[in-house]
């Protein structure tokens, strides 16, 4: 697998919240080659299956991948677009940004404008912008605008793979799509490997916007075990120490809403094939997959692997490629290690 090229085409792939389906089917086509079978369900999961030599767990590895983007809302007199947001968008990011309105008759590339500063008033310049004072324009007249843009439009933010010094990389969407390269990382690696576990591998839709796919794919497969892969903050100026990680360590979390004994089966995993790991205590709330994985059906023992991440939900999302092969390496080893008395290392 060529991991630079993987996320240079990952992160162009649509994929807003309830319309996940072009980056499903994509990464359809990636998981095939090394899975039994490969679907999309109607909550446009897209679950990839690796079956077990038999005796093992059936293991639910999940990462999201919906993205952060807008939603149309109006059209001005003058053809410049109002928008919504779908997930957690921070307006201060958006103004002189690029975007792309995923309109029925196919895209349009849009700028975000808001008033400049000149006209401003001394009070207003020291505001924060908010949603409302923002538009798209498209530098279409009315007419042309009104002819090819709908009211629920989706809108896609834009900010394209750069490669940065080192193994540092930076885009829009890693979150979570980075995630989802470590589980096809991992299911490569594991498609070369006898494995007594029954995996599945889903890439979840609706994070954003409330798990909604790890939700309803959790309670269909039922599995014994689950894993949930998302992105944390990486260290970064201004930021308290206790907030952020270094970007070179692989993050485990501890908490309610973990299992105890499989996040430290899989830090024993870490530590005997020296993943640097570094902990992340989380007293009520993990705002990821792994809340509704861990209470699906009767309660799924659930783990929950984090990649550091800087600049959270904006469009220069930066990560460390290095750190990815790393959990990949782990989630596999740990994965392979799973034989039929799984039980005895989970229950009390």
């Amino acid at each position: 697998m060529d991991l630079e090229q993987f996320l240079r085409e990952v992160v162009e792939q649509p994929g807003l919240p309830g319309n996940e389906l072009p980056v499903a089917l994509w990464l359809q086509e990636q998981f095939s080659p090394h899975c039994a079978e490969a679907n999309v369900d109607a909550m446009q999961n897209m679950i990839a299956r690796q079956p077990g030599t038999g005796g093992g767990p059936k293991v639910y590895v999940t990462a999201h991948i919906d993205e952060i983007g807008l939603c149309v809302t109006g059209i001005e007199k003058d053809g410049c677009l109002r928008f919504t947001q779908m997930g957690g968008v921070d307006p201060r990011v958006l103004p002189g940004g690029e975007v792309r309105v995923l309109a029925e008759k196919g895209p349009l590339v849009g700028i975000v404008g808001a008033m400049p500063p000149h006209l401003l008033t001394d009070k207003d310049r020291k505001k924060n912008y908010k949603r409302e004072d923002l538009f798209i324009d498209l530098g279409l007249p009315i007419e042309d605008v009104k002819a090819r843009v709908n009211i629920g439009d989706r809108v896609q933010l834009v900010g394209p793979y750069t490669k940065l010094a080192g193994d540092f990389v930076a885009a829009k969407t890693m979150d979570d799509r980075a995630c989802v390269a470590i589980m096809l990382l991992a299911a490569q690696k594991l498609a070369k490997l006898p494995h007594a576990a029954d995996i599945y591998y889903v890439c979840a839709a609706q994070e954003e916007v409330g798990s909604r796919g790890a939700l309803t794919s959790c309670y269909a497969i039922d599995p014994d075990i689950g894993i949930a892969i998302d992105v944390t903050h990486g260290a970064m100026p201004d930021c308290k120490p206790d907030e952020t990680f270094p970007l070179d360590k692989v993050v485990f979390s501890k908490g309610p809403n973990l299992h105890p004994k499989l996040t430290e089966a899989m830090l024993k995993t870490a530590t005997e094939i020296r993943v640097e790991t570094k902990l992340d205590i989380c007293p009520s709330s993990t705002w990821t997959d792994a809340e509704v994985v861990q209470i699906s059906r009767a309660g799924v023992p659930t783990a929950l692997i984090s990649l550091p991440l800087k600049y959270m939900h904006t469009t220069v999302e930066v990560c460390s490629t290095a750190t990815l092969k790393e959990a990949a390496r782990l989630l596999a080893a740990y994965l392979a290690s799973l034989e039929a008395d799984w039980r005895d290392t989970l229950c009390c």
